[in-house]
């Protein structure tokens, strides 16, 4: 009996690609009790879990293959929705069903929805950053602006680390992130082509962190420990051009956010190949530090997903600032982290302000859309506010 039910459930997964929400409402709304029943059980779930991730994998395939990808803006929104969609469908089918049953099929599409946002947005900024690549001053600029900072030590990471030589791969356990920037760096000299740019982060990830990894749970530490010393890099680099208030901030922003987030789906995309779906985590002191991170957060989807708020009123915070300065100069922003809040489930950033004169500071929670009004000491006043990734990379 499982036989013929597992080939009529196989049937069910071929049909869906082409006629997918009737082909959802039709096949679980037939469903007698006693085969609703029969698919409850945990060796029957867990077989038919093998046919949705073959499934969803298809539908990936023929959605989106390759994230980079020349294709529309509207074409990434229409797989967006198509994915909620589906799992809108597939939640509403099985809401009478028994529950283990419920809970294993809202697993395996939440992966596939997760993954499409990923890979949408990750096409979205390739594409943005493409044409960044694809201008030959912004590129000039750009790589001069960042040899400029590394080269006069702006960039605030001790010894200078950007000097070494990296001349034996068994003294890179502390210095991966460092060879990764520095390749990247040298490859603007002669490409533009962002698949070599991400083609070359990727064989050093495998090379360095995914290879040499003799376990799943020594790779997780391994990668969560590359991530952590990876944004912080990143971020030493993005501090240093906000100083030095180069021309290229921008350029450098986009690329930022792009090899942060290529990154993680590196890391993540291994996982879920190995058949674990769950992020990195690991122990630090007494708190459990969460390092591997999906990209469908605020900066994807939040304004997508949120009604329209009615003229939201700017948080109002007092910063000291320098009697001898009566500029904002000397005043540095700092993004901490994303956060989420666990009562309302609202998405916020976390920055800091810091006076670096009068060493006084005052650490915000920004809910996107959102303003924050700053009041100096002496009366002055100036305004943060969290935009998306999408009104970001139009700046530049």
């Amino acid at each position: 009996q499982v036989a013929l039910l597992a080939d009529e459930y196989c049937s069910y997964c071929q049909d869906i690609l082409q006629n997918v929400e009737e082909c959802v409402m039709s096949f679980w709304k037939s469903l007698q009790p006693e085969t609703a029943a029969l698919m409850s059980l945990p060796d029957v779930c867990q077989l038919f879990t093998c046919y949705d991730r073959q499934l969803f994998k298809e539908m990936e395939n023929i959605l989106l293959n390759d994230f980079l990808e020349d294709v529309s803006i509207q074409y990434l929104k229409s797989i967006r929705m198509f994915s909620k969609n589906v799992k809108v469908w597939l939640l509403s089918a099985l809401q009478e069903l028994p529950l283990l049953l419920r809970k294993s099929k809202f697993k395996e599409v939440t992966m596939f929805v997760k993954r499409l946002r990923r890979k949408t947005y990750l096409s979205n900024m390739a594409k943005t950053m493409r044409i960044v690549l694809n201008n030959n001053s912004k590129v000039t600029v750009l790589k001069s602006d960042l040899h400029a900072v590394i080269d006069q030590g702006f960039v605030d990471i001790h010894g200078n680390p950007f000097q070494k030589k990296f001349k034996n791969p068994n003294d890179l356990e502390n210095d991966i992130g460092l060879k990764c920037l520095n390749d990247l760096i040298a490859l603007l000299d002669n490409s533009t082509d962002i698949r070599i740019f991400l083609n070359c982060l990727s064989s050093n990830l495998q090379a360095f962190v995914i290879q040499p990894s003799k376990s799943k749970e020594e790779f997780k530490k391994v990668a969560a420990n590359f991530q952590l010393r990876w944004n912080f890099l990143l971020t030493g680099v993005s501090k240093a051009m906000t100083l030095c208030r180069t021309v290229s901030f921008g350029s450098w922003h986009l690329f930022h956010l792009l090899l942060l987030e290529y990154v993680a789906h590196i890391f993540q995309s291994h996982l879920e190949e190995e058949g674990d779906e769950n992020l990195c985590v690991i122990e630090q002191s007494d708190s459990t530090v969460l390092l591997v991170h999906e990209p469908d957060h605020f900066l994807d989807s939040f304004a997508e997903q949120q009604p329209e708020a009615k003229s939201p009123q700017p948080i109002p915070e007092t910063l000291t600032q320098s009697q001898s300065d009566d500029t904002l100069s000397n005043i540095f922003f700092r993004v901490l982290s994303c956060l989420v809040d666990a009562d309302t489930g609202s998405k916020l950033i976390q920055v800091m302000l810091e006076d670096r004169i009068t060493k006084t500071s005052v650490k915000l929670d920004l809910p996107i859309g959102k303003e924050a009004l700053v009041t100096l000491k002496d009366g002055q006043k100036f305004i943060i506010c969290a935009s998306d990734a999408q009104q970001i990379s139009t700046e530049d």
